[in-house]
């Protein structure tokens, strides 16, 4: 399309690769509207924005520079930096990352324990310009050494994922303990306020009943299973109690559930940015996970990546006003706490796992916080059901395969609707379930407390893309005012 347009003198071109890429992101996400009717036509016109402005920025650079690799390189930075930052921002929806497309081969990208999902995207970028150029090149001598680079870059890094894939042991680094995973199938459009909580909960212990044995060591249920729950006063909720007496049954077992929580504050000043007031009261609202036991030991964490428009009002603090004005087009009013960094909670056999809740599966540079704190093994807790029977509930299980060979520890993935199922760390599924199946399974993973490159330094690649954009940006500017004085004289 660029060597097209530029060939013809296709004027304004803008359109046709901001076309190109709305169709791109309406084709791959459409099920969002499923979630939030305004919500997904603002992410998917901004997504699509992004990749555009991008691209605008490399077809800038190759009327700049006079060697058409330097503006292939800057595509490179610029688009590897702008994954980089989206997945750090609270305007982020960093689904359609290009590293996310191995999610369905796992096998291809074992090196992904050093590099993360952006060396896919890195792989993917320098693979179709060099095909791009190989295929557009007039000279012979060229085209060989095209082909010949382009087969290196293709081949090595499969086979030596491919060694890596059948080689790797995926029992090694801890033990082995059984874990049930619950599947309650509960319409989210009917869980909050319409179904009883005590049926749901009833329903769920009765799932884990069906499959629960003494050597049990975790239970893992969606997010926001129960809700309204007091985080300064746990016990005061129902819910909370009938855990309780359950795990009183099983005193070597642990209970990770999703609550929706909140926490009451006494000051009279705004505590945090996201606090809400209702009356003369602070407040702050969480989508939370609670690993408890029967010692009344409990620990939580608080969902901190969140969705755009529906968890968070994207910088609030500085735009006080898009609270209403989200709101008034179906969004959330407020925004939900957070806490400062992913977290590993540890239960009562001394292992501790890493509950990503909802989409936080899909960063894995923030989700390897979990694992440098600690945590031998991941857990994704999540709903899925809004999307509908879509490619989004699917894509996302996935993806959890990716966090799996980044960390090598196997994740266990909980679904209120489905797909629920067990990951092991080189991202084979194990265990899984059908959609819209209420079903319980036992399943046991293997735990693990080594550290891989990409977990103990995170990524590289996308940090040093950040730091070259704007000295490459500036080199562009640089030559272009050059250029622009030496024709005036």
């Amino acid at each position: 399309m660029d060597k097209i347009a530029s060939e013809e003198g296709i004027r304004p071109f803008w359109w046709y690769h901001y076309l190109a890429f709305l169709l791109f992101n309406i084709f791959s996400t459409f099920w969002i509207w499923f979630v939030s009717e305004v919500g997904s036509i603002a992410a998917i016109a901004l997504n699509a924005l992004q990749m555009s402005i991008v691209f605008a920025l490399y077809r800038w650079s190759r009327k700049v520079f006079t060697y058409r690799w330097l503006s292939y390189l800057f595509l490179i930075v610029a688009w590897i930096a702008w994954e980089h930052v989206y997945f750090e921002i609270e305007l982020s929806w960093p689904w359609l990352v290009l590293g996310n497309s191995f999610a369905t081969s796992p096998s291809l990208v074992q090196w992904y324990e050093i590099t993360g999902s952006l060396g896919g995207s890195l792989w993917i970028l320098l693979t179709n310009i060099l095909i791009f150029s190989l295929l557009t090149s007039s000279e012979r001598v060229h085209a060989k050494r095209l082909t010949i680079a382009a087969s290196v870059l293709v081949i090595l890094p499969i086979t030596a994922s491919l060694v890596r894939y059948y080689t790797i042991d995926c029992e090694s680094g801890g033990e082995e303990i059984e874990v049930v995973v619950v599947q309650p199938n509960i319409d989210p459009f009917k869980k909050y306020g319409i179904l009883p909580q005590e049926k749901m909960d009833d329903a769920m212990l009765s799932l884990v009943h069906q499959v629960i044995t003494p050597k049990t060591k975790y239970i893992v249920t969606p997010e926001t299973f129960t809700f309204d729950m007091d985080l300064d006063r746990p016990t005061a909720h129902h819910s909370f109690v009938k855990y309780l007496s359950f795990m009183e049954e099983y005193p070597n077992t642990n209970l990770l559930v999703g609550i929706f929580s909140h926490r009451l504050y006494t000051t009279i000043s705004r505590p945090s940015h996201s606090a809400r007031k209702s009356g003369s009261v602070w407040y702050d609202v969480y989508n939370s996970a609670v690993l408890m036991d029967a010692g009344d030991v409990y620990s939580y964490y608080h969902k901190s990546k969140l969705v755009p428009g529906v968890e968070i009002i994207p910088y609030e603090r500085y735009f006080p006003f898009l609270s209403k004005l989200i709101s008034k087009f179906g969004g959330s009013s407020g925004s939900y706490g957070t806490q400062d960094e992913m977290d590993a909670l540890e239960g009562n056999d001394g292992n501790k796992v890493g509950p990503m809740i909802c989409y936080e599966s899909v960063y894995g540079n923030f989700s390897r916080i979990a694992a440098v704190k600690g945590a031998t093994f991941m857990a994704v807790m999540t709903n899925d059901g809004w999307w509908g029977d879509t490619p989004g509930y699917r894509q996302h299980f996935r993806y959890a395969g990716l966090r799996a060979i980044e960390m090598r520890r196997d994740v266990v993935h909980a679904a209120n609707t489905g797909i629920s199922g067990i990951i092991n760390r080189r991202g084979d599924v194990i265990i899984r379930t059908g959609w819209w199946e209420e079903t319980s399974f036992r399943g046991n993973i293997n735990t693990n407390g080594n550290l891989t490159p990409f977990t103990r330094y995170g990524d590289l690649i996308g940090l040093v893309a950040a730091y070259l954009f704007l000295p490459f940006t500036a080199g562009v500017i640089i030559v272009q005012i050059c250029r622009r004085r030496k024709l005036k004289q």
